[in-house]
């Protein structure tokens, strides 16, 4: 049993989790009825966590997880590359709701530990069921393995404190886009197919999503990841618990990509909301910045509420526009009813099943070129 450095108290009785959770299958095709609270409880989930992989059983705790480097930030708090103890080859994306300052090759544990005293999370409300849902939509999608989901290895409670593990891709589409714009300037042919085949995976993911009765709520190039054999997944579904002196950037993330039906509404969130959301994501990669983004959140609800409409590209081909600009409709009831409906559309059914070469050696330069992560 750890024995924390003198002068640090500890509770003595470990807090038992209590996880409350949003209900995700609301939808807009259901009469907008509201979402509805409900309460889970994993009490399977302990300081140890038992899991398979590549076709190994492993069994470890929080104190056999070793930092490596931070791989990204969101409104739930940090994900932290780490390695596990005795096993220098098995690597997990860890997934903590606070803000912790790790050093490289440090035990995780001690980092945990100290920052609780100076961190809490939210317990109530929009605040409190966002680390817990993820947690549930994880468990429900990401043992699956399926091809555009990220996959979830395990989760474990220390004092308290949830830790998601999950595994780790290359890095996320808000990090390769910039790179893609500035540095290589693709064909249009070439983007062109980059821009259906990221919009076929993520299509494909929140199918999936969807036939679990899950919708998203947050599509963005954020939670949309990388990997170098050209395959894109989708992460976060839920968003990990927000801390309290992070509340007001939680929100405004994620405002610029809500329909104009969702902006100052009060409504259900449905999957034509996060229809919308992919078509500003798709928008964003395919000219290399996010519209409206350099306004302030008040003028950019204000024109997306009235009058904005999407400029999409014109070196863009002209399916992949109409692509777009079905799922940036203005009016829901103008978007596909169904995921479904986008996968039948032209610009998904001539799509090549494998990615080309050219394809493949873009992905992989544009990794090659991406910032070396440094411990912080």
């Amino acid at each position: 049993m750890y024995s924390p450095p003198d002068g640090i108290s500890r509770s003595a009785k470990r807090r038992k989790l209590r996880l409350m959770c949003i209900d995700l299958t609301s939808d807009i095709e259901k009469n907008d009825e509201e979402n509805i609270l409900t309460k889970y409880e994993f009490a399977d989930i302990k300081d140890s966590c038992k899991i398979e992989y590549n076709g190994e059983s492993i069994e470890f705790n929080v104190k056999q997880l070793i930092y490596l480097n931070k791989l990204g930030e969101g409104s739930f708090g940090l994900v932290h590359l780490v390695k596990l103890e005795n096993h220098p080859n098995v690597k997990f994306a860890c997934k903590v709701s606070w803000n912790l300052n790790l050093k490289k090759k440090t035990n995780f544990y001690f980092y945990l530990f100290e920052i609780k005293k100076r961190l809490t999370l939210e317990h109530d409300g929009y605040q409190n069921y966002s680390s817990q849902s993820d947690l549930k939509a994880m468990r429900t999608v990401g043992n699956d393995r399926h091809p555009h989901i990220v996959c979830y290895y395990g989760a474990l409670i220390d004092d308290g404190q949830l830790i998601i593990c999950m595994e780790p891709l290359e890095t996320s589409m808000d990090k390769f886009y910039p790179i893609l714009h500035s540095q290589f300037h693709p064909t249009s042919s070439l983007l062109d197919k980059f821009i259906r085949r990221l919009a076929k995976h993520i299509v494909l993911g929140l199918n999936y999503l969807k036939s679990k009765n899950l919708i998203h709520r947050d599509v963005k190039p954020q939670n949309m990841l990388v990997a170098n054999n050209v395959i894109f997944k989708l992460c976060d579904f839920g968003i990990c618990g927000t801390l309290k002196d992070s509340i007001s950037s939680t929100h405004l993330g994620s405002m610029r990509y809500l329909p104009p039906e969702r902006l100052g509404n009060i409504c259900s969130y449905g999957t034509r909301s996060d229809m919308w959301a992919l078509g500003m994501s798709l928008l964003e990669v395919s000219q290399g910045y996010l519209p409206l983004s350099s306004e302030s959140i008040m003028s950019f609800m204000s024109h997306m509420k009235n009058d904005w409409q999407p400029d999409i590209p014109t070196t863009l081909s002209q399916q992949t526009r109409d692509l777009i600009s079905i799922l940036l409709e203005r009016d829901v009831n103008q978007r596909p009813r169904y995921y479904n409906d986008i996968l039948s559309m032209p610009s998904m059914t001539t799509l090549e099943q494998n990615p080309s070469e050219d394809e493949r050696n873009l992905i992989e330069n544009i990794l090659k070129s991406l910032p070396i992560p440094t411990p912080e």
